[in-house]
């Protein structure tokens, strides 16, 4: 019987990847290039699944119950290391680190074997865990090298036009790409560009950089390493050590650093973010589980903004901000460290958004751009803005 790899996140421990994981198991963040769940699916070639929130599984299928499975914890990407440990672990068993399960490989699904059952099995590697919202960022740059090799291995780029300029051999560029007088820097790392992309005249490119399929880099861009762009995104502007998910837009000038911005976001012309304080401190981000400011411990930590959240234009985001699914800022001020899933909030007013009206802006959205939503993601987003109680719009 064909073996199956669940993603395993029904544990409190999600809880710290709030707004990013209310929307989506952590197994379909996006790291590098892919998503954590598509990476396990192209290495072992065999069906992955998730078990995570109960709202999020009619969307994000569940495991076999027949099926033998290798349980995964959902927030490690994988390395060589780990993946040679896993293709080693034979059934009955389970791998753990400092006391903690990283996988176990069972004859049925179940959530929680009973661990007296199973054969332990020490990893001494290091781990790509993303245990909170800036590993996303801090991680990916490495993981942008382990999927481009994953990738592209005997495959053939397609060429460029004569009009850009190449410097170094780690360029993949997919099918239907559409680029002219643009530069590939690739010495620092790889650079991978999807099917169907658009780079406009004048953009620069330094690797580790990933352009997924269909999406678009506006015209003058500068985008420095460690950048993936997810598919269908818009990005313009400058763009540093960030990871945008699909069907985003930051479609004008302004910055972008250390950031990790959700699916559906828009991000108004002119908007820059800070990720260093003027007296050089460590920074604290607001963390849901804790309900209060965690010490990262970083001096240079961006923006994380939740699926549909969008700012108006010449937004000002302070450093290490926090901003909930579907939030709506137009402010001449500088956007607040957090601001609350649902939240409405200008110059004059901090309401919180009306379903009904959050539901339309969705519709007519997904009309302008031919990208209409399924009912699942409205019942998903639904079942998030039930959750909200919005006790606090912004900290």
């Amino acid at each position: 019987m064909r073996l199956e790899i669940v993603l395993h996140d029904r544990a409190p421990w999600r809880e710290h990847l709030l707004p990013m994981a209310f929307t989506r198991p952590v197994g379909a963040f996006r790291v590098g290039i892919l998503t954590i769940q598509e990476k396990w699916q192209s290495i072992w070639n065999v069906p992955v699944s998730f078990y995570t929130e109960p709202y999020l599984q009619e969307k994000f299928k569940g495991p076999s119950s027949t099926a033998p499975c290798l349980v995964v914890r959902a927030n490690l990407c994988p390395t060589a290391d780990l993946v040679d440990a896993l293709f080693d672990l034979e059934e009955d068993s389970v791998l753990e680190k400092d006391g903690e399960w990283i996988a176990y490989r069972i004859g049925t699904w179940s959530a929680e074997p009973r661990s007296d059952a199973l054969i332990i099995h020490s990893y001494t590697g290091e781990l790509q865990r993303i245990q909170f919202l800036e590993d996303i960022y801090l991680h990916n740059a490495e993981q942008i090298v382990f999927d481009f090799n994953l990738l592209t291995n005997g495959k053939t780029s397609a060429k460029l036009h004569a009009s850009n300029t190449i410097i170094g051999d780690a360029l993949f560029v997919g099918k239907n790409v559409q680029a002219f007088a643009c530069t590939f820097n690739a010495l620092s790392g790889p650079i991978y560009i999807g099917d169907d992309v658009v780079l406009e005249q004048g953009s620069h490119l330094k690797g580790p950089i990933a352009i997924g399929k269909g999406a678009r880099v506006k015209m003058g861009s500068c985008l420095y390493p460690n950048v993936s762009i997810g598919p269908y995104a818009t990005i313009g502007g400058e763009i540093n050590n960030s990871v945008m998910w699909e069907n985003s837009a930051k479609g004008h000038a302004g910055y972008l650093g250390c950031a990790v911005i959700g699916e559906g976001c828009n991000l108004g012309a002119g908007t820059s973010n800070s990720n260093l304080q003027n007296n050089w401190q460590a920074i604290k981000l607001y963390d849901y589980k804790l309900d209060n400011w965690r010490e990262t411990g970083r001096n240079k930590v961006g923006v994380f903004m939740g699926d549909f959240a969008m700012c108006g234009i010449n937004s000002s985001i302070t450093t290490g901000a926090v901003i909930g699914v579907g939030a709506q800022l137009s402010l001449s001020n500088i956007i607040p460290k957090f601001v609350g899933d649902f939240s409405w909030i200008t110059d004059q007013k901090q309401e919180r958004y009306v379903w009904r009206k959050f539901e339309d802006m969705l519709k007519m959205r997904g009309d302008l751009t031919n990208k209409p939503l399924y009912e699942v993601d409205l019942r998903i987003l639904q079942e998030v803005y039930s959750r909200c109680t919005q006790e606090e719009f912004s900290k």
